[in-house]
């Protein structure tokens, strides 16, 4: 093999470690970034807080799902309370007369997505924050339970043959008791409440179970040392490969020069 395949085998190799060690900064710098926000232990903890940093105090928070009609103590003697947030899709099917009064029926259908909210908490053993604008925050979509009220063939025979009504076809609520965890900016509303908010300067983030950001965290760190190992490897197998061939470069050159040194003196006795 000539040099310019093993070169050029060499520069890919830079490239991709290159790319390994600036992906693996990016990723380790997003894992510090979270690490380094505030870990609320517990929710009585954010009084101090807030008296320390009075605005933009960016937090971690973990609790249960709440509606404004759950206690405050973290006890559901009746279980559940339903959902604090409920989005639905229907299939409306109806029926009208031709205009030309042949009586002929049309079949119509409809498909309708509707959306009930109420106020929420997050609550733990020592009280309540109040959660406002959560639709917005990113992740927001995998906490929601998602129900199907109909199959994949129970939809295509309805769109084939409608009947007069409605279904539900599909639905997706937050429930009260689920756990979360939420990134967010932690203050007080006009009545003096807690609440966490979207924030300025930073993702607004929540997490289903209250230990899915650590395993995130975790996981991010996990994933930049991966790509700082196969940097190194990328790196050291390009490094070797630019000195094999150096060598053998300045090794050719001492050589062609120490033949055209004993030629010259064959030449010149």
């Amino acid at each position: 093999m000539d040099s310019n395949p093993m070169l050029q085998i060499a520069f890919y190799l830079s490239c991709g470690a290159t790319a390994c060690y600036l992906w693996g900064r990016r990723i380790k710098g997003e894992a510090d970034s979270f690490s380094s926000i505030t870990r609320v232990v517990d929710f009585k903890r954010l009084d101090d807080l807030l008296k320390e940093k009075a605005s933009k105090l960016l937090v971690v928070v973990s609790g249960k799902v709440a509606s404004a009609a759950t206690p405050s103590n973290g006890k559901h003697e009746d279980g559940p309370l339903g959902a604090v947030f409920n989005a639905k899709v229907e299939m409306g099917r109806g029926t009208k007369l031709e205009d030309d009064g042949s009586g002929w029926i049309t079949k119509s259908q409809n498909f309708l997505f509707q959306v009930k909210r109420s106020p929420w908490y997050l609550e733990d053993s020592t009280g309540v924050v109040k959660v406002v604008g959560a639709e917005a925050a990113g992740d927001f979509l995998d906490a929601l339970t998602p129900h199907f009220d109909m199959s994949l063939s129970e939809i295509f025979d309805s769109i084939v043959e409608p009947q007069q009504g409605s279904q539900t076809i599909f639905r997706a609520s937050l429930d009260t008791g689920t756990s979360l965890t939420i990134i967010g900016e932690a203050a007080r509303d006009e009545a003096g409440n807690l609440t966490i908010q979207n924030p300025n300067e930073q993702p607004f983030r929540i997490f289903s179970g209250e230990g899915s950001f650590d395993k995130m965290v975790a996981n991010l760190k996990s994933n930049s040392e991966f790509y700082f190992f196969y940097s190194k490897i990328f790196g050291t197998i390009a490094f070797a490969i630019v000195v094999f061939k150096g060598v053998s470069f300045i090794r050719r050159v001492l050589r062609e020069r120490a033949e055209n040194a004993d030629s010259d003196n064959e030449e010149n006795p």
